[in-house]
């Protein structure tokens, strides 16, 4: 339920019983309220001042929000993470379901000298600062330099092997929206990536953090501007987002079978997962909060796509 909404704010509905099948719900048409961090997928071709927070940049209007990188369009390549992190001791209790509309306002291409990217991504995360000092989730990207593998969905399997990313399929290039889910089973360690009606192998990943002694859960959205090597020079890369919600759900109802997939995939493996359907109203969110330390810690380098052996 919503109260005192307007379409381009989101209000956080009060926390619920644990007996409910929905604990906590977030959204909204937009990504008002969310921070912006300077990501890991930073590269400054030589003679080029190091990528900072000046090229990078996330604008709201009414109806969604743009990610940006490298604004200047400098000879970098630049990362933009927006994200929104809420601080809850119970986060890893429960099924986190994050779905968000996206969309290329411009098309990718190896003639397109103004404007071009290296990836879009999102991630849905708990970060467990009590007992392992892990942050716990899952991550894909979307392939979009024009020079290589231009359309490949790949998922994040850090920790699972010594890779960082590891293909799983193919989403054609275009300006169209399309909408992606992400579902993570914290009690059972599962996850599910669905974008559009394509459901894609996903992993269960830990990441080590510098970050204080508590629990918070977050979501992000991400643009990674093109890689300025020999044959592409820097180029500015928006990505849009908009319609986004996120759950925290219970096993006590509304189950659905779903696949999953564990630390290594395993074949036949499912498990059951709640599904909630959607109010045909956007849910409330109040206030972030959403701590400094959020912003990812530079724990390791980014290697790009066009310079790495996989």
């Amino acid at each position: 339920m919503m109260l005192g909404a307007s379409r381009n704010m989101s209000v956080q509905a009060a926390p619920r019983t644990a007996e409910d099948a929905i604990y906590r719900e977030f959204g909204g048409v937009n990504m008002t309220g969310w921070k912006v961090s300077l990501g890991d997928g930073n590269y400054a071709a030589p003679g080029q001042d190091p990528v900072s927070m000046l090229d990078i940049e996330t604008s709201h209007s009414e109806t969604l929000s743009e990610v940006r990188a490298n604004i200047h369009q400098r000879d970098v390549m630049a990362h933009n993470i927006t994200y929104r992190r809420e601080r809850d001791e119970l986060a890893l209790d429960f099924v986190h379901s994050f779905t968000c509309e996206f969309r290329l306002p411009y098309m990718p291409s190896i003639e397109n000298t103004e404007e071009n990217g290296q990836t879009l991504e999102a991630g849905l995360f708990v970060w467990d600062g009590m007992v392992n000092k892990l942050d716990y989730g899952m991550a894909f990207q979307w392939g979009l330099n024009p020079y290589e593998r231009f359309g490949e969905v790949r998922s994040s399997i850090e920790g699972v092997s010594a890779a960082m990313w590891e293909p799983v399929g193919y989403l054609e290039p275009d300006t169209e929206w399309h909408t992606f889910t992400m579902i993570v089973d914290y009690p059972n360690q599962t996850t599910l990536l669905r974008i559009d009606d394509v459901t894609y192998t996903s992993y269960f990943v830990g990441f080590s953090k510098r970050w204080p002694a508590a629990i918070s859960a977050g979501i992000q959205v991400e643009a990674i501007s093109i890689y300025p090597g020999m044959t592409a020079h820097g180029a500015l890369h928006r990505v849009e987002y908009r319609n986004w919600r996120w759950q925290w759900m219970t096993l006590q109802e509304h189950h659905l079978y779903l696949p999953a997939v564990m630390h290594e995939h395993q074949p036949g493996f499912h498990v059951y997962l709640p599904h909630v359907a959607a109010d045909a109203a956007a849910p409330g969110a109040a206030d972030a909060v959403a701590p400094t330390e959020a912003a990812p810690a530079p724990t390791h380098t980014y290697i790009p796509f066009v310079a790495r052996n996989e």
